[in-house]
């Protein structure tokens, strides 16, 4: 095991962002640290009902994540047209590389 968790963030609460949250929770090594919505109802009722930490950030904005420091993965269930966008944006935030997943459709 790692000695310091993988932080999460997600992008998105599509319906197979609920399946990858369930199976990062099931990671020892692995932290569920935010989760972005269109708004933050949305993003907290998601966290909420997925079972996200107490201590998850929750943001009402996809770019919010793009300047958090306690993100090491972010995870992508968006449409397909905006995978490559924000991949990029997400992936090198302030020139520093971060671990990048996108769901396949």
């Amino acid at each position: 095991m790692a000695d310091l968790p993988i932080r999460f963030g997600i992008i998105g609460c599509a319906e197979i962002a609920r399946k990858v949250s369930g199976a990062i929770q099931f990671t020892p090594d692995a932290t569920l640290s935010t989760v972005d919505g269109r708004n933050v109802e949305k993003a907290a009722n998601f966290a909420k009902a997925n079972g996200f930490p107490p201590e998850a950030k929750i943001y009402g904005s996809y770019e919010s994540l793009l300047d958090d420091q306690d993100v090491d993965a972010v995870y992508l269930p968006l449409p397909t047209s905006l995978h490559l966008k924000w991949a990029v944006l997400t992936a090198y935030p302030n020139g520093e590389a971060r671990g990048l997943e996108r769901c396949r459709v």
